[in-house]
């Protein structure tokens, strides 16, 4: 049974669709018009942890410096040297400019040639630091290694190849996030970061203190495989690397340690084979002399350690590159 039927014509329903559409649709093309006419500040999708330091490092790169040495490479760079300590030590200025295993030697590469653009004539060493586990992948992650290229670029950057990422980007939501509100507001980092570091200002804050180095805060099991080797596009990757050092600038190679015990007692060898390869192909100094194992109770995980293990890894990086020493 029927109480009543409502009949609508399509004209009196089209200002019912639109209404809650327009301010939609107000917000998306300011977003564009504000960003194709620079009316909006230049992207700084300081974001989560990672573009967090992924921008400050980046930001490092293309800013006028102090350092006569920097340090590159994966996490294992950024967390396990004390760029401040090993400067104190061999009495020049070190900045650390270490990312996350989401980027590749390519990638690290290109911190060179920014660091060198903006500080010409300066450099007097690089010290290219890498984990045996990032030395088997086969390259960066795409959404990394385009945030980078993206920051420097001034472009927007947003994931690529989902419809979600597409309409985001169609409708200036990245826009907005990476231009206003990252700029505007200190977002709070999640887990164990958040309680070390607190929001995104905080961890960059500790970062520019610590030229450039951090701490994992966030300890995590012994996991993963020691069956290291190196990848099959690190040959090409290296000689990219090499080409971007300038010519005068030592270039030192090294692989920072592994647990003693998960690796193994035959991981020394390896290790001091892989680098011997390595280091031919990057045409570098291979740093024989670094430990290749620390203890297990060194590390926070299984590529990071902990602070009393960070100094002392330091001191032995530093006396490695004792030639350096004024």
């Amino acid at each position: 049974m029927k109480s009543h039927t409502c009949d609508f014509s399509p004209r009196a329903l089209l200002p019912l669709a639109l209404g809650p559409l327009l301010p939609l649709v107000v917000f998306a093309v300011a977003m564009q018009v504000g960003a194709r006419s620079n009316l909006l500040p230049a992207p700084r999708p300081t974001l989560d942890t990672e573009r967090t330091v992924l921008i400050h490092q980046a930001e490092a790169a293309c800013s006028p410096q102090d350092a006569e040495v920097i340090l590159l490479g994966d996490s294992s760079c950024l967390m396990n040297v004390s760029a401040r300590q090993l400067g104190e030590s061999l009495r020049r200025p070190v900045l650390n400019l270490g990312t996350f295993s989401f980027l590749d030697v390519n990638s690290h590469a290109a911190m060179v040639r920014e660091y060198t653009r903006a500080n010409p004539g300066r450099l007097r060493a690089v010290v290219l630091l890498m984990h045996a586990e990032t030395l088997r992948r086969l390259g960066a992650e795409t959404f990394y290694a385009d945030a980078l290229e993206n920051f420097w670029a001034g472009r927007d950057h947003a994931a690529s190849g989902f419809w979600d990422g597409q309409l985001n980007q169609a409708l200036g939501v990245d826009i907005f996030k990476g231009r206003l509100l990252a700029r505007a507001l200190p977002l709070p980092l999640g887990g164990a970061y958040g309680r070390r570091y607190g929001f995104t200002t905080d961890l960059e804050h500790y970062l520019s203190a610590h030229r450039g180095s951090a701490v994992d805060p966030d300890p995590q099991p012994l996991t993963g495989s020691p069956e290291y080797r190196l990848a099959r596009t690190l040959e090409k990757a290296s000689k990219n690397f090499r080409a971007a050092v300038p010519d005068g600038v030592k270039l030192f190679v090294g692989i920072t340690p592994a647990p003693e015990r998960f690796a193994g007692v035959k991981y020394p060898a390896l290790r001091d084979a892989m680098l011997a390869e390595w280091s031919g192909w990057i045409d570098g100094a291979a740093l024989t002399n670094l430990p290749a194992t620390m203890p297990d109770g060194s590390f926070v995980r299984t590529t990071h350690l902990t602070e009393p293990a960070i100094s002392n890894y330091t001191a032995a990086l530093s006396a490695a590159l004792s030639s350096l020493r004024r």
